[in-house]
This record gives structure tokens, C-alpha cells and sequence, in this order.
């Protein structure tokens, strides 16, 4: 008998045994079908109390009742913005310059660790002598894998932005100039503008003001800046965007006052709603403008007329912003609304200027 016989009839008696077995063995699988469920009735004596399924709580009558003893206050989230230390601003033509009240060495880190959180991972910084440091450049617009692959054969890569800062002394304080420069592949780099020529660049640089102001105030570099930095009315959050601390208690005449102070306006018929202008110069949707046609002949018609259907050409200067006041611990908070804007660091910051001049 050979090896495949052998299988063969193996398999064979296998196959009749197992289905040999339901021929003797019965099947027991489906009786639950036709059982009968067996349930028994209590019997009990004439005028017994009806049985109930309740929960039983000893002396139950002798535990006395709970009452809040105040009113429920629901908790409130963390305060989400930092107090800062006053540093002074001034745009000049080709910088931008920061009073920072520490010296260099203390200047330096807070803004290489300022750069360092911008970048990411890696080293963000390019060069650096004992006055300057350069950063490398930044890419704020990636681009996309089918746009990389156009650049790389067209060879016109897009243009990054790196930064300059550059330390001196300047009394008890120390100046920090921050510029910018375009600098793209095969291309000789821009010259060094301020950041003010470029809305990214505005960015980073007003977002560093927040940074330089938290960190001071939280390492106090000075001990007499202490009651400098609580008295300072602008306070900065994670993210860049600035509050403004009213105090404590304060009225609502006293918003108003403050809004007064730092040329802001309430628009007339709107809780939440202020401006940077008086009321009847906010730019809104709808308005009747002037619209500029060029003709052949290089001379412009300025009588006609238009109705505006978006803000995209209206500078932040002539919105209206949605705006709550906070309460917190810390006291009370004005909080602007400028998430519509394509820039909120660059508006928020504008608007914080407003309550520091």
C-alpha cells in the first residue's frame, strides 16, 4: 500500500466517522425552544403587607436632610493671559526697537529661547557675535509636494524670512533692533528692512514683544520693576494676542472712560461692539464709495460710485471689533475680539498700543 492510499483512506474514515456520529448521538441543540418557563406564586396569609422591592435604609428617618449652605459657584477655567513688564517701542525706517529693562546677556536668551519655540526643532539661530544674532530663515507658507516639485524645475524657489537682532546698552536697559531680510535660492538675500514692510515679519516681531514682557516679569530681572510690571496695563496669552487690565470692580463709566483715553469709540445701538475711529467713519459692508477706473490716457475717473461688498482693502484702523469684558481674580479684563483678521498678533498688538501711549 502506498503513501498516497494510505491519505486516502485515512481521510475516508474520518469523514464517515464524523458524520456517522449524528445517526446515533441525538441533538439536543434546540429543546430551549420548547421548554416552558416554571414560575411560582408567594402565598401569604390573609392581610399580610404587599411585598415591595425597595431599597431599606435603617433609621432612615432619623438622618437629617442636606442644604447647601451658599449658593453653588460654577469653577472657572485658568486665566489664559500673563502679566507683562513695560518694554518701551519705536519704529524707526529700517527697525524695529525694543527698550527691554535687562541687560544683554539676559536680552539675548529671551529672545534665542524666543526663536528657538518659533522654529521648532533644530537650531534656529544662523551666526551670532556678542552684539548681533541672526536667525536662519524661516519658511511661514510651505509649500505643497506638486509646488516644490514646479520650483525645482523652474528653479524660482520662494523667498524665506530671517531676522536680525542687535544688542546695545542704553542706560539701565538694553535696545534690541529687529530687522528682516528676504533670502531665497540663486538669489542675493535683500537688504535688512524693518519688519513693518512685511506682515509676517510684523508678526513674529510683535509677538516677541509679548515675549520679552512675560519673561521679564516672571524672572523680575530688576527688583524695581516689580510694581512696574503689575501697574502695566497689557497682558499677553499664549498665543500672542494681548488684554488690557481695567482693574478691579470697575463701572461701566469707567470702561468708558478708559476707551476715551486711548481713542477707542463705542458704536451707538451695539453692546459688544468698538472702534478705533468715531462711528460714522467705520468701514461696513454696503457702504457707497469711490471707485477709480484708469483710462487710455493714463488719467483717472474718480466720479464713480460702488457699494462695498467686502473689508478686504480696509485697513484695521477703520473696523469694528466684537469686544467682552472678563472677570477674573486678577481683576477685570477687556478682551478684543480680532480673529477675523488675516493678522491678529499685528491688530491685537495695535490696539494694546492704544492703552500704553
Amino acid at each position: 500500500m502506498n503513501k498516497f492510499t494510505l491519505q486516502l483512506m485515512s481521510a475516508s474514515s474520518l469523514a464517515i466517522l464524523l458524520s456517522g456520529c449524528s445517526l446515533f448521538l441525538t441533538d439536543h441543540s434546540d429543546d430551549y425552544q420548547d421548554g416552558t418557563p416554571t414560575a411560582a406564586t408567594l402565598v401569604v396569609p390573609e392581610g399580610s403587607a404587599q411585598s415591595k422591592d425597595v431599597l431599606v435604609i435603617p433609621n432612615e428617618d432619623k438622618i437629617a436632610n442636606l442644604e447647601p449652605s451658599k449658593p453653588f459657584t460654577t469653577p472657572r477655567a485658568p486665566f489664559v493671559f500673563y502679566p507683562m513688564v513695560d518694554v518701551g517701542v519705536i519704529e524707526q525706517d529700517d527697525s524695529l526697537e525694543f527698550f527691554v529693562p535687562a541687560n544683554i546677556e539676559q536680552s539675548k536668551r529671551i529672545v534665542a529661547d524666543f526663536l528657538t519655540a518659533l522654529h521648532g526643532a533644530g537650531d534656529p539661530i544662523s551666526s551670532q557675535t556678542q552684539d548681533q544674532l541672526i536667525s536662519i530663515p524661516f519658511d511661514f507658507h510651505p509649500q505643497g509636494w506638486w509646488a516644490s516639485l514646479w520650483s525645482d524645475i523652474t528653479r524660482l524657489h520662494p523667498a524665506q524670512t530671517a531676522f536680525s537682532f542687535r544688542f546695545s546698552e542704553s542706560g539701565e536697559k538694553t535696545l534690541v533692533s529687529v530687522q528682516f531680510r528676504n533670502e531665497q535660492q540663486d538669489v542675493e538675500p535683500s537688504d535688512w528692512m524693518s519688519p513693518v514692510n512685511d506682515n509676517d515679519a510684523y508678526s513674529v516681531a510683535v509677538r516677541l514683544w509679548g515675549a520679552i514682557g512675560r519673561q521679564l516679569n516672571q524672572s523680575s530681572a530688576y527688583l524695581s520693576n516689580r510694581d512696574d510690571a503689575s501697574s502695566f496695563p497689557v497682558w499677553v496669552d499664549h498665543q500672542g494676542l494681548y488684554a488690557i487690565h481695567l482693574g478691579s470692580n470697575v463701572s461701566q463709566s469707567d470702561i468708558e472712560a478708559k476707551l476715551k483715553a486711548a481713542d477707542i469709540y463705542l458704536i451707538p445701538g451695539a453692546e459688544d461692539k468698538l472702534a478705533p475711529v468715531r462711528p460714522e467713519d467705520v468701514a461696513r459692508v454696503g457702504d457707497v464709495i469711490d471707485f477709480s477706473v484708469p483710462l487710455s490716457s493714463g488719467k483717472k475717473l474718480e466720479s464713480i460710485k460702488t457699494i462695498r461688498r467686502d473689508l478686504d482693502d480696509v485697513s484695521w484702523e477703520e473696523r469694528e471689533y466684537t469686544y467682552k469684558i472678563t472677570h477674573q481674580k486678577a481683576g477685570d479684563f477687556l478682551v478684543i475680539d480680532v480673529s477675523s483678521m488675516a493678522f491678529p498678533e499685528v491688530v491685537s498688538f495695535h490696539l494694546a498700543q492704544r492703552f500704553v501711549n
